[in-house]
């Protein structure tokens, strides 16, 4: 049970910090890129789809080893041993997968904030509304759908990788997915990994359904305390008798 703690935390952490590193990079390839260059940045994010996984997991090996360029930049500026390294520890496998999940974030959210229009924005800010209130009240509302499909599409897929943890895991590094394919590989408990795996499928898809819950429980809630926060409109004819009542007791008096 706790391997499959651990799977699910790693999992969870690498689906928070891959939506909120890729955020802000696809608002402002949405809102601040010319669309030649967006073409290209967009080009240049899908690379990871058309390269082999083991590929893009052994040229990291090369990046973070002893003696590598990332140990080598660390030990420049006095952060790091150029000897030392990453490697066989829970941390080597985080951050790649976190490298590998990027691009769905990007181009996910990218898609997100190409459909809130500028004009809504413009609004917003017209009205007084701080950044922050936009962000909670405009943003974050219009953004919800596509940030559960984010959080799915990333969770699930990391939640059953094996070949990082496998790489650069090391022993204390291990998720369920290697389990599970060690003893698909040995072929002697074969039972054992189907129940591992059912398992695993039920516990993400109850992590997916609550978050899911939760972020639309969160937009509506938003949505509420505007509608309770704004004046109700009256018909303009109960507006017009009360306005003429008021005339009448005025006069009266």
């Amino acid at each position: 049970m706790s391997l499959l703690a651990r799977t699910l935390v790693i999992a969870f952490l690498v689906t928070l910090t891959s939506i909120a590193l890729a955020w802000p990079a696809a608002w402002a390839l949405a809102r601040y890129t010319s669309p030649k260059s967006k073409s290209i940045i967009l080009g240049l994010v899908i690379v990871p789809y058309v390269t082999s996984q083991l590929l893009l997991i052994y040229g990291y090996v090369s990046l973070i080893q002893a003696g590598g360029p990332v140990m080598s930049l660390l030990a420049a500026v006095g952060l790091a041993d150029a000897q030392a390294s990453i490697m066989y520890t829970p941390a080597a496998s985080l951050l790649m997968l976190i490298i590998e999940s990027l691009p769905t974030a990007i181009l996910v959210m990218y898609s997100a904030s190409e459909q809130i229009s500028a004009s809504v924005l413009e609004a917003s800010r017209t009205l007084g509304a701080s950044r922050r209130v936009t962000f909670t009240r405009v943003i974050w509302p219009l953004s919800t759908a596509m940030i559960s499909v984010n959080f799915a599409l990333t969770f699930v897929q990391t939640v059953g990788a094996f070949a990082e943890p496998t790489i650069l895991g090391g022993p204390t590094g291990q998720m369920v997915g290697n389990a599970i394919a060690a003893q698909l590989s040995s072929g002697v408990h074969q039972q054992f990994a189907v129940a591992m795996s059912l398992l695993l499928l039920v516990a993400s898809l109850a992590i997916v359904g609550a978050v899911t819950v939760l972020l639309a429980w969160g937009k509506y809630a938003l949505s509420g305390v505007t509608r309770a926060g704004a004046p109700k409109p009256r018909p303009v004819g109960q507006a017009r008798t009360e306005e003429h009542t008021t005339r009448s007791e005025r006069v009266l008096r």
